[in-house]
């Protein structure tokens, strides 16, 4: 039986956050996919990254959004 949409975005969480950049990871279930937050960098190591979370999250995809993580006071 196929992972769920939920267990794939929990196994990517744990195998990536705090990764490459990598600061959350969510699910948008109108498009069947992961969400990935990321800090940008200029490092092809985010890319190769991104790349083997594309792979370990089929058949689901994986949505990327640039943004900078949150600060607590």
């Amino acid at each position: 039986m196929a992972e769920t949409l939920e267990a794939v975005k929990d196994r990517i969480s744990e195998q990536y956050l705090g990764k490459a950049g990598i600061h959350a990871v969510g699910i948008r279930r109108s498009a069947n996919s992961i969400t990935v937050y990321i800090q940008p960098t200029n490092d092809s190591t985010q890319q190769d990254t991104l790349e083997s979370l594309r792979r370990d999250a089929s058949p689901y995809g994986v949505v990327t959004r640039d943004a900078v993580p949150a600060k607590f006071a």
